[in-house]
């Protein structure tokens, strides 16, 4: 689903030349033409376009895209002032505009994973391990628990030999004691974990 391959029209030698999306690399310079899907990150270097990004925001409104003008920095496409004239992978150009009796060119910076959809489609494969403080804190609230279980436990073993417990009473004392110590503390960490969890969704 996330592959994508199409023919794009690129400069060479002053001419378009038809080739593969497959053999872009950054630096070529591709015609946009009206209904197409951008098969790679470019910058909009003459003409203008007017896309739909809700493959990657999920918002129905085209957004117009101008070409980049002369500036003094370098060109970031992280920066949030590149997005106006940066097209993105997997969006789809509805209409691509004369300005000045100039076709719409676009400059290939990024391709394949490098791309903000191949870094979407990168993420859903293989997605990062989330770590919480609250996972961490919490296991070591039950491990606490079940350590002052056994502690007392310990503590009073001598003392249940002394009265000549049998081995079968020995162990049915320690597993109640260690499984009344602990089950207090998951009811809590259920609690603090929902809680947790609703004042995430409300940020």
């Amino acid at each position: 689903m996330a592959e994508y391959e199409c023919k794009v029209f690129v400069k060479r030698d002053g001419r378009d030349k038809e080739m593969s999306s497959n053999e872009l690399v950054p630096g070529d310079v591709i015609a946009i033409p009206d209904n197409c899907i951008m098969p790679c990150d470019m910058v909009l270097l003459s003409g203008q376009c007017i896309v739909n990004e809700s493959m990657l925001t999920g918002e129905s409104v085209p957004v117009i895209k101008n070409s980049i003008k002369p500036i003094k920095e370098l060109y970031d496409p992280k920066q949030d002032s590149a997005k106006k004239f940066t097209l993105y992978s997997g969006t789809k150009v509805i209409q691509a505009r004369e300005i000045a009796n100039q076709r719409a060119y676009a400059l290939v910076t990024r391709t394949g994973f490098v791309t903000t959809k191949g870094a979407l489609v990168r993420d859903i494969l293989y997605p990062r391990e989330t770590k919480f403080s609250f996972y961490r804190d919490s296991l070591f609230f039950v491990f606490a628990m079940g350590f002052v279980g056994i502690g007392g436990f310990c503590a009073t073993l001598p003392k249940l030999i002394e009265l000549g417990t049998t081995t079968e009473k020995l162990i049915d004392k320690s597993l109640d004691l260690i499984t009344i110590t602990v089950p207090p503390a998951l009811p809590a960490t259920m609690s603090v974990g929902v809680a947790f969890a609703i004042a995430r969704l409300k940020k």
